[in-house]
């Protein structure tokens, strides 16, 4: 049995916290994601809520999907996302 969710698509997504009015994710924060886990030891706390709320955004740039309808930056190769509460946005980007 393979595990397909670490097979395929970019192996690394680094999720930059730009901008923050929450103490449950500060501004410069970044969360590492390798495949489908969290690097713990290279990342800051993570809000669910937020990381829920992203989450496509992460998907698409695990598997390199650069769509302009969901309003990818070509310039600066990455996704941008607010949390539901509009208290912190993050940038998302492949490591390749």
């Amino acid at each position: 049995m393979t595990n397909d969710c670490q097979a395929k698509g970019p192996s690394l997504v680094k999720v930059e916290v730009t901008a923050s009015e929450c103490d449950a994710m500060p501004s410069g924060d970044v969360l590492i994601l390798e495949g489908p886990s969290i690097n713990y030891e290279k990342s800051g706390p993570v809000c669910l809520t937020a990381l829920n709320a992203i989450y496509p955004w992460i998907m698409v740039t695990r598997f390199g999907v650069e769509a302009e309808a969901l309003d990818y930056d070509a310039e600066n190769k990455c996704y941008y996302g607010v949390c539901p509460c509009g208290t912190v946005k993050f940038r998302i980007s492949s490591m390749k």
